[in-house]
């Protein structure tokens, strides 16, 4: 086999925000003037979107910072008062981000059934709270998780929760339609949900999904609103990455041999598939998506810059202070 092991993916998108948050209050302080400053940011940020670029916590607050620190600096801000308000900024966003996921969680516990078997896929820090205050309420008699490959974020969500005594088994991911008759609920995490109640999500999601409402099971994901993604309400689509072949720890003869291979890391599920999505402000259907996007932004349409186009002019500012 492979001497090369594929590591699995340790963080659910909302970790990975705040540890991007964290890193940047760290850094920051190193700063001593604007070029060192907008150099940095832009690094740190540009990278982090490229490792995840289908979250869209991650991108709304990428967005954030970057928003802020580009009128900092046109404003001509001395660099020591853009890094203490910069700072203030993200500390904010950050407690913005544990509140909300603590409140999703509360709800999302409340409505979980009584005595109920719950089915989990990939590794989700939302679905992991609701589950664990569930559990303190005696509600979850088992957490069935798929293994999720590829990157198999199962294996850590199953010791994750059975570390904390919650009854876990972990499956294959082809036997989901196996167990599915035994399931009360499927509780899925979100990487984004787009304008029209679509969940994008680790691969196998949809087919999930798909399975449930067959069965008549439900569908619920856990999606605070700084999950929305603003870019599709403007027709962007979402780009979804693909893993290497070195994640299938295929035999050494194989790999050697260029093997092609097609890995998406996520998928998209249609709204119909999709019984709710619990999030800060309660619970609501995809079709409800648009309406609380309204109500987040306070008008119609919401003008915000786009991230791409962010990252670019951030670039170009790093380049031209240092003139």
């Amino acid at each position: 086999m492979s001497s090369k092991p594929y590591t699995p993916r340790k963080h659910g998108s909302t970790e990975i925000a705040l540890e991007l948050l964290s890193g940047l209050t760290t850094q920051l302080t190193e700063t001593s003037d604007w070029h060192s400053l907008l150099s940095l940011v832009y690094k740190v940020t540009s990278n982090a979107y490229q490792r995840r670029p289908t979250s869209a916590l991650l991108v709304n607050t990428i967005r954030l910072i970057l928003r802020n620190l580009k009128e900092l600096y046109e404003k001509g801000e001395n660099v020591d008062n853009a890094v203490r308000k910069l700072l203030a900024i993200i500390e904010e966003q950050k407690r913005f981000t544990i509140e909300s996921t603590e409140r999703l969680s509360d709800i999302g516990a409340r409505r979980l059934p009584d005595n109920s078997r719950i089915l989990v896929h990939s590794y989700s820090t939302s679905v992991n709270k609701i589950i664990l205050k569930a559990h303190e309420q005696g509600k979850v008699r088992e957490v069935i998780a798929t293994e999720s490959r590829p990157g198999s974020e199962g294996f850590l969500t199953a010791e994750h929760l059975d570390n904390m005594g919650v009854p876990v088994t972990l499956i294959v991911d082809s036997a989901v339609n196996y167990v599915m008759d035994r399931v009360d609920v499927v509780l899925l995490g979100s990487e984004a949900i787009t304008a029209n109640g679509a969940l994008v999500n680790k691969v196998g999601s949809s087919l999930i999904s798909l399975i449930a409402f067959q069965k008549r099971k439900r569908t619920l994901v856990a999606a605070g609103t700084y999950k929305f993604s603003y870019e599709t309400l403007l027709g962007e689509l979402i780009r979804i990455p693909t893993a290497g072949p070195e994640t299938l720890m295929l035999p050494d003869e194989l790999l050697s041999k260029g093997l092609r291979t097609y890995l998406p890391l996520m998928d998209v599920t249609p709204p119909q598939y999709i019984d709710a999505i619990i999030s800060e402000k309660g619970v609501t259907s995809p079709q409800g998506v648009p309406i609380m996007l309204w109500e987040i932004y306070g008008h119609w349409p919401h003008v915000e810059p786009d991230i791409n186009t962010l990252l670019k002019e951030m670039k170009s500012l790093a380049e031209s202070s240092k003139r």
